[in-house]
């Protein structure tokens, strides 16, 4: 059976459903997971899911469970040269935003905890901490988004949809609020050199960062596991 044959097996219409992995063909169709000739809502029968499962975490074992049938191999046919198929699996084998994207979560979440900290005990220290923490967290987002970036080019074509869109433009949101907390920040030293103004919006900017970058991170889990 060719591509093109395979991809009329869709699940529609009472057809059987179909994909590809590593050039073979499995049937689906009965299997819990692809009701309907769709997976996680995301993925449609009648394609071609190598990359997609081998970054997948149940990985190609799973394959020969939950009801999947090995139907037969795919039969040679003449392809458009994918260009980035050699970095796409490189980038599945390292996973380098998911990685990325961990380290400002961590970092800024803790320093607004270390600021929470300050405010209850008045110790200058958890304030010091904080203020580290926020140029570390800042740094951090920059190989966050150009890895996101990259992602988003090899594995999705850089579609724009709804979740991309928010996570872009609260990326961006976020780039702006920390850098300019850090400009804030270090331009008053010691901290409590801040006006009463200055240090509401230093206080509430830090604060704000961390609704801001769950709603990218859950942006993000939407991607992965799309409701």
């Amino acid at each position: 059976m060719k591509r093109s044959e395979v991809k009329e097996y869709n699940g529609k219409n009472g057809k059987p459903a179909y994909i590809i992995f590593d050039n073979k063909i499995y049937d689906v169709t009965e299997s819990k997971l692809w009701k309907d000739g769709i997976h996680m809502n995301r993925h449609k029968a009648g394609e071609d899911m190598t990359d997609f499962i081998s970054m997948a975490p149940h990985g190609e074992n799973l394959l020969e469970r939950d009801n999947i049938r090995f139907v037969g191999n795919l039969e040679e046919d003449k392809q458009k040269e994918d260009k980035k198929l050699k970095y796409r699996r490189l980038y599945s084998k390292l996973h380098p935003h998911p990685i990325f994207i961990h380290f400002p979560m961590g970092i800024l979440y803790f320093g607004a905890f270390m600021l929470l900290l300050y405010l209850f005990t008045g110790n200058v220290n958890f304030e010091n901490a904080s203020y580290y923490a926020l140029i570390v967290g800042t740094v951090s987002i920059f190989p966050a988004v150009v890895t996101g970036f990259i992602s988003w080019w090899l594995n999705y074509e850089m579609t724009m949809t709804n979740v991309f869109k928010n996570k872009i433009v609260f990326s961006s949101i976020l780039i702006v609020i920390s850098l300019t907390l850090v400009i804030i920040r270090s331009y008053y030293l010691p901290p409590y050199s801040m006006n009463y103004i200055v240090k509401v919006i230093y206080i509430g900017g830090y604060f704000l960062c961390i609704p801001t970058l769950s709603f990218v991170a859950y942006n993000g889990g939407k991607i992965t596991w799309p409701s």
